[in-house]
């Protein structure tokens, strides 16, 4: 029996230690990824090949685009997916790096149906 008593102890405290664990949020997720980058910059440098490609596609199509470092676009790209579920453009990028929230471009929900193939 005091087996069984110990067995349901440790299965209690398990379950109460598993019920204070909490899930981090999105903006402790981007934090975390910001951090990481920015940790990284001497090994990787501040530019990529995607930012380069990035930055002259927005300076082609927005006057005034200032370019972004990598760990900006990280930054950017974090917050328009995780936090505010909205599509990477470069006016989006923007807002989200100035900190601004109200004209962000949703997402636009997949399509549900699927095709069936011709008989």
């Amino acid at each position: 029996m005091s087996k069984l008593a110990v067995l349901f102890a440790l299965v209690c405290l398990l379950a109460a230690v598993q019920a204070q664990t909490r899930e981090p949020t999105p903006r402790e997720i981007c934090q975390t990824v910001n951090e990481r980058c920015l940790s990284r910059v001497p090994v990787h440098g501040n530019r990529s090949e995607v930012t380069d490609i990035l930055n002259g596609r927005c300076r082609r199509r927005h006057r005034g685009w200032r370019n972004i470092t990598r760990c900006e676009l990280a930054r950017a790209t974090c917050q328009l997916t995780i936090e505010r579920c909205a599509t990477l453009s470069c006016v989006n990028i923007r807002e989200a790096l100035a900190g601004n929230r109200a004209t962000t471009t949703r997402r636009t929900p997949a399509s549900t149906t699927t095709r069936r193939p011709s008989t």
